[in-house]
């Protein structure tokens, strides 16, 4: 599908190439993975790990203790104290990958997150993306479960459906995929682009 709103695979290797070669140089960790001779068989990728805080909710802690010991529910509601007082932080890899669909002829963002230090243990749910999620209201039409169509492999992504607006209002763009990626992408787990890829657009 080409036309407005659209990009090529050809336009889309360009871009992306570019925009891995500005990650390279700012050492951003981004990377062009994939056969990029195949159309729609190569795509970028990131993976990053930060560290969140696990905070439980006292509330848990009331109802599983009310059938328990007098002891039981201090120790409880002393160590729900502690965690609030001293959040105990764990670790959340995020991977993001920037794929072609052919069937649209759009960018689409494909990411998954793991409250691991590893990724592939123990991912999060569709609902625990959307809690990290800042400043964006996602609802399950946009944000979903599917299959990566390079990997075989179960990952979250934003449907592609507004990504046909999102092109023509950046038509003018040196670089739609940055400009895409830059309005799309704090919807995804809170990516952010640092400010230097701007001059790819320009």
């Amino acid at each position: 599908m080409d036309g407005p709103g659209t990009i090529t695979w050809d336009e889309f290797l360009a871009n992306a190439e570019s925009f891995v070669e500005l990650s390279n140089q700012i050492s951003d960790g981004w990377e062009l993975r994939g056969n990029k001779n195949v159309s729609g068989q190569a795509y970028v990728a990131r993976q990053q790990k930060q560290y969140i805080s696990s905070n439980n909710n006292t509330g848990n802690y009331l109802a599983s203790a009310s059938n328990d010991s007098d002891d039981d529910f201090s120790f409880e509601l002393k160590q729900d104290l502690f965690e609030a007082t001293c959040p105990i932080e764990k670790p959340l890899v995020i991977e993001h990958h920037v794929l072609w669909s052919m069937s649209y002829s759009v960018p689409v963002l494909y990411f998954n997150g793991w409250k691991s230090d590893f990724s592939g243990i123990n991912p999060i749910s569709v609902e625990e993306a959307q809690s990290f999620v800042r400043n964006v209201e996602l609802r399950h039409g946009e944000l979903s479960q599917a299959i990566h169509p390079i990997l075989g492999t179960p990952f979250l992504y934003l449907h592609p459906c507004m990504s046909h607006e999102l092109l023509q209002i950046t038509s003018s763009s040196k670089n739609k995929l940055v400009s895409w990626l830059s309005t799309v992408g704090s919807a995804a787990l809170n990516l952010k682009l640092r400010s230097e890829y701007c001059k790819l657009t320009l």
